[in-house]
């Protein structure tokens, strides 16, 4: 009997151990939520908006009517160093006058903002103070991911720590965008709800291969993100200059007549890998990064996000050949900004002093040769070089002319 007992709580004892490590919860999802959750935070913003009830501004102020008060607005974040460096994205912390970071351990501290890009809708923000135990997380590739893997949102929103849901890679590339603009986004079914934007998306080894920027609000289970190749070569740059330093591939482009559609090259810059390469004017332009430009807006977007020294693949065709070369981004020439408004609205300008003349527009009934312009989104004017930066930055959005004519002041807004 005594036998027979211990045979059984052998028996016992091998088969408890075994089912304990053959067990199934630890799924692939689990064990990539594991890896990274203390890596996932939440970011609370505020900021004072400045209401004045009444149509008179110096009315407002003179009694005092003015009324300010706080909004607050919630996201996400992902931690990249253990110095407190976080992505996520720029409308999360937009026009915020505090960031406070709440960790998964429900630590919270304060953040400043490090640079931001409205275009590509990214924000690199820094915790002001040392925090111990920080956990980076690790960053993989957005340029392999495949149709149909496994990936996983995950997010802090509204303080419920570690948020996460499961989907599927829809597209690896989907192109979103039209007269307004354009972008490349990773697709998926996972959901992505509000208050995940700015957290990362990741594989199954636990990488981050990009960032929850939006939901498309049409439709269920239809969710986006910046590829994470985007945000690692746009990272550096924040850090280093605050901003991302514009990159020239070395030729221009212009919209092909006919009504045949796409982009032709409408300059060639001597010395620049297109010109060593044998691209000639009037050669189409296919691709960029593997990506089919066939718009002014998706060729700024694709450019702006190989910011100078980084290398982009292009793809043209003209006379009967078709020429694949490598692009290394080089720092913009003199004036680039106004040749965009040269080139798009036939506006140039004459330096006098220190005033800033219209001597040429296609734009008349607008802007008329003789007008003075004095700011650029409400930011004067000290020179036309400073002019020409303020162009470049607004490159691929809308900006705000403020111009004198006739002893009156009036704004035009001009899509660069």
């Amino acid at each position: 009997m005594k036998k027979a007992l211990s045979l059984v709580f052998i028996l016992f004892t091998v088969f408890t151990a075994f089912s304990s490590h053959a067990s199934n919860r630890l799924t692939p999802v689990a064990a990539a939520v594991r890896d990274i959750q203390d890596s996932v935070v939440n970011i609370r913003t505020e900021k004072i908006v400045k209401q004045r009830p009444l149509m008179d501004p110096f009315f407002d102020d003179f009694f005092g009517f003015s009324n300010t008060y706080r909004t607050q607005s919630l996201g996400s974040g992902v931690i990249i160093s253990s110095d407190g460096i976080i992505i996520t994205n720029n409308h999360v912390v937009e026009a915020a006058n505090k960031i406070f970071i709440i960790l998964t351990d429900n630590r919270q501290t304060e953040a400043e903002i490090i640079g931001t890009d409205p275009t590509l809708d990214i924000a690199v923000i820094k915790i002001k103070n040392k925090v111990d135990g920080l956990k980076p997380a690790r960053l993989g590739k957005s340029s392999d991911i495949m149709l149909g893997e496994t990936v996983i949102a995950m997010g802090n929103p509204y303080g419920l720590n570690s948020s996460v849901t499961t989907g599927v890679v829809s597209n690896v590339r989907r192109i979103v965008g039209g007269d307004a603009g354009f972008s490349v986004f990773v697709q998926t079914d996972a959901l992505i709800n509000p208050g995940n934007s700015g957290g990362p998306l990741i594989n199954l080894d636990g990488e981050v291969i990009g960032i929850n920027t939006a939901v498309y609000r049409e439709a269920q289970g239809i969710g986006f993100s910046i590829p994470i190749d985007t945000v690692k070569r746009a990272v550096p740059e924040f850090v280093r200059y605050g901003a991302i330093r514009r990159g020239f591939p070395g030729f221009s482009v212009k919209e092909r007549g006919g009504g045949e559609g796409g982009l032709e090259i409408a300059s060639v810059h001597a010395k620049s890998a297109a010109s060593g390469a044998g691209v000639k004017e009037g050669y189409r332009l296919i691709s960029l990064d593997g990506i089919p430009v066939n718009t002014i807006n998706a060729f700024r977007y694709i450019v702006r996000t190989f910011p100078r020294g980084c290398t982009v693949s292009a793809v043209f065709t003209g006379e009967g050949r078709r020429i694949e070369t490598d692009i290394e981004m080089a720092p913009l020439p003199k004036d680039y900004g106004l040749s965009l408004l040269k080139s798009k609205y036939g506006i140039t300008f004459t330096e006098t002093g220190s005033y800033i003349i219209v001597s040429s527009s296609g734009a008349e009934k607008y802007i008329r040769r003789g007008d003075i312009l004095l700011a650029v989104n409400n930011r004067k004017l000290s020179s036309s070089a400073h002019l020409s930066e303020l162009l470049n930055d607004a490159e691929g959005t809308s900006a705000v002319f403020t111009f004198a004519r006739n002893n009156g002041v009036f704004n035009v807004q001009l899509s660069l």
